[in-house]
């Protein structure tokens, strides 16, 4: 991120990683890149449940307000939703079905 807004021009004070999201998204749609990869490109995959818990207390400790603390899913995941001082939703998952990459 800090590469991005330096290549910008941009002050980094300003921004945070999420400050972009929505850019990124109307980028990739206009690319036509499929919705599902914009999805993986945007949400965060941990590898277990506890990267998932700890993103969350992450997310908290920037000051994002907790929409959905983590859980057992009904499909066998682990999911916690949170948003960010801007507004913007988001779900931190751990999804037993999908590959990582390591």
């Amino acid at each position: 991120m800090k590469r991005i807004l330096k290549f910008s021009g941009l002050e980094a004070k300003k921004y945070k990683p999420y400050s972009l999201r929505h850019t990124q998204t109307s980028l990739l749609a206009e690319a036509e890149v499929d919705i599902e990869e914009i999805m993986d490109r945007l949400g965060h995959n941990g590898n277990r449940n506890a990267e998932v818990d700890k993103v969350m207390v992450q997310a908290k400790q920037a000051e994002a307000t907790i929409t959905n603390p983590t859980h057992d899913t009904f499909w066998g995941g682990y999911s916690g939703h949170f948003q960010d001082p801007d507004g913007h939703l988001w779900e931190v998952v751990w999804n037993p079905n999908w590959d990582t990459i390591v």
